[in-house]
């Protein structure tokens, strides 16, 4: 574990307006591990007011959320044992928290997916709302008779919830779209739900954002057919923007890739009209899956993007870049990703010029094990906090400077 810290009295008053919580630090910092509970897994994590952060992911195969403070020290640690774990004909199954976002009364909502789509599991997705000590306010499960996965929520200008994902049809080619966008108000009362894809039914939402005039932004993945394959074979798909109006009625979509896999992760405002996006790429058959990281205007267009260069003899590599920050400069974005070159899989950080989408630096935390692990936030002190896993599947918290530094 590393730390570093000072406070500096001749700090400048740009970086007093950023670290208002008067500590600079750098750590790498296990999670603790709970033998009843087992390695916690991370999906989601947020910068609070009060100098501490909030975060989510699943323990016991269940959802989890978690508040800490600026050196990584757990403040509160919530289970939620009143949602029963997954069971059906093929055994256990899961259900994780995937997306977290602070709400106007100091607590936290939450969207959770399931592993599961087998009917006999009779598992969907909910929404949870929590109180500023993690006490659950209510708990909702998505409508219908199948399985629903939120991957993405945000509390709304308005005050109530969005939610998108995706849910589980019946076939692999079906006129039932399988894309959703769903608001809820504060009671967690379902207000509309709307659709959204094609006839392939992989097609999917991760991240949602709202417009400044009130309508939505999702993107994901769409799925396609090809020269080879239609799709029964799921999977060829390309990146994903939708935009709706404030009640989810579909304005502009694009759909941006070649004849194999594209997909969209993330999505942030850059805060001049212009979005940038985080995923990934496997532009050739037999070449391996590239990170790759797009900027676009308001209507879906490619302004500019960085393609992850190829590796030499490896096809079997699975690069992605899962979570995107803009920086205080509001210059550089910084995405979280991992590299992944057959069993072994790293944390890895891209920075990007906002204005050209070239890459400044990256960073690679050398921690190779049984995965990787989402999340990523600004920190209070002008940083950069994500989550990571070690070769033992255990969680970390990482902690750098803006330039993707460890003292």
């Amino acid at each position: 574990m590393f730390f570093h810290w000072a406070c500096d009295d001749n700090m400048t008053d740009d970086l007093t307006d950023i670290n208002n919580c008067g500590i600079e630090t750098t750590f790498i910092k296990e999670i603790d591990n709970i033998d009843s509970l087992g390695n916690a897994s991370s999906s989601n994590i947020k910068m609070l007011d009060d100098c501490s952060y909030v975060a989510v992911g699943g323990r016991t195969a269940r959802p989890w959320v978690t508040k800490f403070n600026e050196l990584g020290e757990e403040i509160w640690s919530k289970t939620f044992d009143e949602i029963p774990i997954p069971q059906g004909n093929y055994g256990t199954g899961v259900i994780y928290a995937t997306a977290v976002d602070k709400t106007n009364d100091s607590g936290y909502v939450i969207s959770c997916a399931t592993t599961v789509n087998h009917p006999s599991y009779n598992a969907t997705g909910r929404i949870i709302k929590v109180d500023s000590l993690g006490t659950t306010e209510w708990i909702q499960k998505f409508p219908g008779n199948r399985a629903h996965h939120g991957r993405d929520i945000i509390q709304t200008m308005e005050g109530d919830y969005i939610v998108v994902g995706n849910w589980f049809t019946t076939s692999a080619v079906t006129n039932e779209k399988s894309a959703f966008m769903a608001r809820y108000d504060v009671d967690g009362t379902l207000i509309w739900i709307e659709r959204f894809g094609g006839e392939c039914d992989e097609d999917e939402f991760y991240s949602v954002i709202q417009k400044p005039d009130g309508g939505f932004i999702a993107v994901g993945r769409f799925e396609h057919e090809s020269s080879d394959y239609n799709c029964d074979f799921y999977g060829y798909t390309d990146l994903w923007f939708v935009s709706t109006d404030s009640e989810g009625q579909l304005l502009e979509e694009t759909k941006t890739g070649g004849a194999y896999w594209e997909s969209a992760y993330d999505i942030i405002d850059l805060g001049d009209g212009t979005y940038g996006l985080a995923g990934k790429k496997r532009h050739e058959k037999r070449k391996p899956v590239n990170a790759w990281y797009i900027k676009m205007d308001g209507s879906g267009n490619v302004l500019s993007e960085w393609n992850e260069p190829d590796y030499i003899n490896s096809s079997g590599r699975n690069d992605a870049l899962w979570g995107l920050i803009l920086l205080p400069d509001k210059q550089t974005i910084v995405a979280l990703g991992s590299k992944t070159d057959g069993s072994n899989s790293s944390q890895h950080l891209w920075a990007f010029n906002a204005s050209i989408s070239e890459e400044v630096w990256n960073a690679n935390y050398n921690e190779p094990g049984e995965g990787y692990a989402l999340g990523i936030s600004n920190a209070h002190d002008g940083g950069i906090i994500f989550f990571g896993k070690k070769d033992n599947g255990r969680l970390k918290i990482f902690k750098t400077d803006m330039s993707g530094l460890l003292y």
